[in-house]
């Protein structure tokens, strides 16, 4: 009986023995780690894509794009691959010579420009920092500034919810146990144009109330392309 239970304790002390030494050697579990943080993009340009006959289409320059808040959530605690969500404002603006003497300037040199802000909701995909996705906009402001004329702000009811389709890619410059730093590069490209049908003037300012002026409007839509550079801080939220 003495032996049995000498051989039982033995046993015991052995097995552990060997699970302790198994623990010490094991990796450490790995948090979830969610990332939410603050976006700016510091500079940005856009052009009309519809470039109607009589008409030149140029980009336009902006600082201060967009900005909002970040969400990125992996796929997994040990992946670079996860999905994205922005919510912000952002903003492009472009220029149109309506014809080649347009305000008074010769080869092409007046313009007429033309600015809009949305509050944007954008679902994207990151794919080891390649981002693709999509992005609904919300119109906030529009106005048209022709050359050496006053600015009209358009009326929001001739805007409609517009559908941009994105790409970008977000390069890791800082990271430690806070969260990570990215600079940005985003293009977006609008799908189906950004007024209501039968609603954009094509180069010609809207009247005082917001409104097109009567038979100044077109069957071509603004169809806006833009790109942006930025950055963001996403803050590392472990569960």
């Amino acid at each position: 009986m003495r032996k049995l239970l000498s051989t039982v304790f033995m046993m015991t002390v052995t097995g552990l023995t060997a699970l302790a030494q198994d623990g010490m050697t094991m990796a450490p579990s790995v948090d979830y780690v969610l990332k939410v943080g603050p976006s700016l993009h510091f500079v940005g340009g856009g052009i009309n894509t519809v470039n109607a006959e009589g008409r030149k289409v140029n980009p336009d320059f902006m600082a201060l794009p967009g900005y909002g808040v970040a969400i990125y959530a992996p796929f997994g605690s040990k992946t670079s691959l996860g999905a994205r969500l922005d919510v912000g404002v952002t903003q492009f603006s472009t220029r149109m010579r309506p014809f080649e003497f347009y305000g008074g300037e010769s080869n092409w040199n007046g313009y007429f420009i033309e600015r809009y802000r949305y509050l944007t909701i954008a679902p994207t995909i990151n794919l080891a920092g390649f981002l693709v996705g999509a992005g609904i906009n919300i119109p906030m402001k529009a106005t048209m500034e022709p050359s050496g004329g006053p600015e009209f702000t358009v009326d929001k009811t001739t805007l409609k919810t517009a559908i941009d389709i994105r790409i970008g890619g977000a390069i890791k410059v800082l990271e430690n146990d806070l969260g990570v730093l990215n600079v940005e590069i985003l293009a977006r490209y609008f799908v189906g144009g950004i007024y209501n049908d039968g609603q954009y003037t094509m180069g010609t300012a809207v009247d005082r109330l917001g409104y097109p002026k009567t038979g100044v409007t077109t069957v071509e839509n603004m169809v806006p392309a833009s790109v942006s550079i930025g950055a963001s801080y996403l803050f590392n939220l472990a569960f």
